[in-house]
């Protein structure tokens, strides 16, 4: 299942719980547009990941849990600041270490080139940087052999990034 399938599932699960019948509400509690909630829905347009961390901070949950298959979405935590961009970074960082990956092109390898070196050179600048789509996260995810949530998953959440 795609991270945009899942992003939906847990939305429409906040939806159930918050008992929001409208895209409006749903929207209006969200703190999106009711554009972007549709297209979302109609898998026309993803959120960012700028977005979801925006939904996690409004809700008080952490970012990965919205892309996080039966995520504790309803667990509210005291002053979340989601960075989902940061523990991409780190996290890729990390893997890149453990898997004795240091050169861009043996960075570049585990990506089968969908992934080009200057795309995640971009990913690892401190201005001016790029973030992947969802849909690009769930393929470097599958190419690491990791679920997507655990690309923006700190890890000391209960759990290692691999």
């Amino acid at each position: 299942m795609s991270s945009l399938d899942i992003f939906i599932e847990n939305i429409n699960r906040i939806a159930l719980l918050k008992n929001l019948q409208s895209y409006r509400q749903i929207a209006e509690y969200l703190n999106v547009t009711e554009d972007a909630l549709k297209h979302w829905k109609n898998k026309t347009r993803c959120p960012s990941l700028r977005q979801i961390d925006d939904i996690g901070d409004r809700i008080n949950c952490y970012a990965y849990t919205l892309i996080q298959s039966n995520g504790e979405i309803s667990r509210e935590i005291d002053c979340v600041q989601n960075n989902s961009r940061k523990i991409f970074v780190e996290n890729l960082r990390k893997y890149f270490i453990d898997k004795g990956r240091f050169s861009w092109n043996d960075k570049v390898a585990l990506f089968y080139g969908f992934v080009s070196e200057d795309v995640l050179k971009s990913y690892f600048r401190k201005e001016n940087y790029k973030t992947p789509p969802l849909k690009r996260l769930d393929e470097m995810a599958e190419a690491l052999g990791i679920p997507t949530y655990k690309l923006i998953k700190e890890s000391n959440h209960n759990e290692e990034v691999n």
